[in-house]
């Protein structure tokens, strides 16, 4: 199935944000849910293998969008073969923009990859959350990757790819983390931080922070630990 969602914020009288284009096709429906804010929500299970999803996201200058969805997204096997379901954001940011869906559960034998895109003009402020979960409670692992790239005026803040489950490259046993999250924030820099399987790297005008382990809900906390109380965005 073929997935498109375009949302534009752009700022209005007396300081709000007006949303002029809030429109879906194909697996997700977006509603607006606050003054600046939306949800998506999905209109049938999945993603399936083979499902290609886009999300296009433009904030002007002045205007905020916050982004979030009403549930866990179940990535499932292809009906047929072994093609992965794809998610793509790309983001246009002149303003603020804060991404926090719920988590991606991948379940056994399902390939999904993630991809974020987001171009940054000077000043402009991003909050991008990822939460994953591979194999549903009882099953085994399916598989993730996902790729984010964060760039500002054109420059490259932040370029990485991480890939885990069956098969990928880096999960190896004994390093076979079920729960992965991250988050990535450009406003505020903040320095090196590290705790329990999780680390909060600096970059120019932000930082990025990951953890990993067996459990989302742990990892969730071990990774708000090192991000600061205040940035917890689940």
């Amino acid at each position: 199935m073929i997935t498109r969602v375009e949302v534009v914020a752009r700022p209005g009288p007396g300081g709000r944000t007006v949303l002029p284009v809030v429109r879906a096709s194909g697996q997700l429906a977006v509603r607006r849910t606050g003054p600046s804010s939306v949800h998506l929500v999905a209109t049938t299970f999945g993603p399936l293998g083979g499902d290609d999803a886009e999300v296009s996201l433009v904030v002007e200058e002045g205007a905020r969008l916050s982004v979030h969805s009403v549930a866990a997204a179940v990535a499932l096997p292809a009906r047929a073969g072994e093609a992965p379901s794809v998610q793509r954001v790309h983001a246009e940011v002149r303003g603020s923009l804060t991404l926090a869906p719920e988590p991606t559960v991948v379940a056994t034998g399902a390939h999904h990859r993630a991809e974020l895109v987001a171009r940054l003009a000077q000043g402009a402020t991003l909050l991008a959350a990822e939460r994953v979960l591979l194999g549903r409670t009882g099953e085994e692992p399916g598989r993730w990757s996902g790729t984010t790239r964060v760039e500002r005026g054109g420059i490259p803040l932040l370029h990485t790819t991480v890939a885990l489950g069956p098969g990928a490259p880096g999960w190896l046993p004994p390093v076979t983390p079920r729960a992965y999250a991250a988050t990535v924030s450009i406003d505020e820099a903040l320095p090196v931080a590290t705790g329990d399987d999780a680390v909060r790297l600096p970059l120019d005008g932000g930082w990025s922070a990951t953890a990993w382990g067996s459990e989302l809900h742990r990892v969730d906390r071990a990774l708000v630990a090192v991000a600061g109380a205040g940035e917890e965005v689940a």
